[in-house]
């Protein structure tokens, strides 16, 4: 009986380490699956403008009911792709038209940023060599979190 609680334990313990760090809670999403995902939900998404940082892939995804883009980036590494993350982060500013809340969040895997001012929600996020920015206002903080939590940006 001793010993099953002490296997029970050390399964419990893995269990929460394992939330705890978010290990398998991330879903890399790569150019293709961008496109699918999005132009499933009536985006339109296109391939052929260049980002604001050099990168393998680009694509924007856009609506005509929506005063915003998704930016979609893909990195040939990890190291790229935080080194575009933290460009970004500097120029938050760029975005912005007065002081913002910023909160960032961080862990192995991934990096986000989510910049909150009076009329602005920006939102940067990157998931190992992958980065999704999306500048878009306070009104439609709901729905651009909502499809950033579909694809687990």
């Amino acid at each position: 009986m001793k010993k099953n609680k002490s296997i029970l334990l050390g399964i419990l313990i893995i269990v929460v380490v394992v939330f705890i760090a978010g290990c398998g809670f991330y879903n890399v999403v790569d150019k293709t699956e961008f496109k699918e995902h999005f132009g499933a939900l009536g985006w339109t998404v296109t391939d052929t403008e260049q980002g604001k940082y050099e990168s393998s892939s680009y694509s924007v995804a856009t609506k005509s009911d929506m005063p915003f883009k998704i930016e979609h980036y893909e990195f040939e590494n990890e190291v790229e792709a935080k080194k575009a993350y933290e460009k970004y982060k500097k120029a938050i500013s760029e975005y912005i038209t007065s002081d913002s809340k910023n909160k960032e969040t961080t862990g192995a895997v991934f990096s986000k940023v989510v910049a909150i001012s009076d009329k602005e929600y920006i939102i940067i996020s990157r998931v190992k060599e992958t980065l999704i920015f999306v500048a878009g206002t306070n009104e439609y903080a709901k729905q651009i979190d909502t499809l950033l939590e579909d694809i687990k940006y």
